[in-house]
């Protein structure tokens, strides 16, 4: 059984191991406000020691301005308000000044001391709020950064609408396009696509990539595929001279960007008969080449030789390409976020293409691309990825059902 004296002595003995070892910086101020204690984390945290702290004026020495520099009236202070009132008062938004002469922000309670009626002191604990300040800072630029990304991706979606617009569905052919952002920034970059018909009938398809990514990229792109739109439309030269005056408007109009593009035109057979055979002529502007798939599922990349890229040398010679396009071939034009990986090259890129391909000859063209993108874009990527496929029917059989019906433009028939 202990006696009074010892179960004061443990008491007291507690209560210094509280004010020893609690985070809180704590203080014990007279009814002038002068320091009579302080804990171990009020030494810590404000950097002054014991002795430079006792007796002396607390709000004086920590408290004396705010956080812009504008003196802090004792009238004003918190603490004093508990020691003139007699009650607690509680403040979140502090600012304790340091030795070193940096603000620290705190949040305070103050608790008045009251004996016999009278104030004679007061207890203020505080806590150092510098560690959850940064992180409210950090947690509001999160949200400013994300509200950016989130206008961003608005913005794109737009141009994605106004730029990337569905392709025509001429009679006895079906375009079928694609594309996936890649997994960050805006959800328009600078691969991009094509596909309109001539007023000779000819359908007109083209993909390109303009280097770089996000807005600037797809600003850029947009201006070289309106370009590339306008100058393709209303003349049937082959698809390497409208490269060719493309590059030079882009250098006379100072769209100043390097892309790479493969314009292609699908063209009736010339001197035959309709068939539903075709001629695909093409130009390859140091693009990822273009993929005939046969409906027995065999493939072949035409790989030629491809032009120097847009952008470069507007003088640089360019050749056209031509290959047979019969009834049931599909034509594949991609860019390279759907074949390139870190550490393979693109040739592998392209088998890796041919073999996912194998079983798909037979799909309708829709799902087919759908399931090129899950089998070798299954999460979005570093790069955007563009796909226009085009496959071929014959003409002298009603379009097939599961080619949709026709979509032409206004005017044409």
């Amino acid at each position: 059984m202990r006696t009074p004296e010892e179960e004061l002595a443990r008491a007291l003995a507690r209560y210094e191991w509280v004010l020893a070892n609690v985070a809180d910086g704590i203080y014990g101020l007279d009814a002038d406000g002068r320091v009579e204690f302080v804990n171990p984390s009020a030494v810590r945290i404000t950097g002054y020691p014991l002795d430079e702290q006792r007796t002396v004026d607390q709000h004086r020495l920590l408290h004396h301005h705010r956080l812009d520099g504008s003196p802090y009236p004792r009238e004003e202070c918190p603490v004093w308000q508990a020691l003139r009132t007699g009650r607690t008062v509680t403040a979140g938004d502090e600012v304790f000044w340091r030795k070193d002469g940096t603000p620290v922000p705190v949040e305070l309670i103050a608790v008045p001391t009251v004996e016999d009626g009278v104030v004679t002191g007061v207890i203020v604990s505080f806590r150092d709020l510098t560690e959850r300040r940064e992180a409210e800072q950090q947690a509001a630029e999160i949200d400013r950064l994300a509200r950016e990304a989130s206008a961003s991706r608005a913005l794109s979606d737009r141009l994605q609408e106004a730029l990337l617009t569905p392709p025509p569905e001429p009679d006895h052919l079906h375009v079928v396009v694609r594309y996936q952002p890649a997994g960050h920034e805006a959800l328009v970059g600078g691969d991009w696509y094509d596909a309109f018909l001539q007023p000779d009938g000819a359908t007109v398809v083209a993909i390109g990539d303009v280097v770089g990514h996000g807005s600037d990229a797809a600003a850029a792109m947009g201006q070289l595929r309106g370009l590339l739109r306008a100058l393709s439309y209303d003349n049937d030269e082959p698809p390497a001279a409208t490269l060719s005056r493309t590059d030079r408007a882009a250098q006379g109009l100072a769209v100043g960007t390097l892309a790479t593009a493969i314009l292609a035109r699908v063209e009736r057979h010339p001197d035959v008969p309709v068939s539903g055979r075709r001629v695909l002529r093409w130009s390859n502007a140091g693009h990822v080449p273009p993929l005939l798939l046969s409906p027995d599922g065999s493939s072949r990349v035409l790989d030629t030789r491809p032009d120097l890229m847009l952008g470069v040398d507007p003088e640089a010679p360019r050749h056209d390409h031509t290959v047979e396009l019969e009834p049931g071939d599909t034509l594949f034009l991609v860019t390279d976020g759907l074949v390139e990986r870190r550490g393979s090259d693109l040739d592998e890129g392209m088998a890796r293409l041919q073999e996912a391909l194998r079983d798909l000859a037979g799909e309708q063209l829709d799902r087919l691309l759908d399931t090129i993108l899950e089998r070798l874009v299954p999460l979005a990527g570093q790069d955007d990825v563009a796909v226009v496929a085009v496959r071929a029917y014959r003409e002298d059989r009603p379009r097939p059902p599961e080619a949709g019906p026709n979509v032409l433009p206004p005017g044409v028939s």
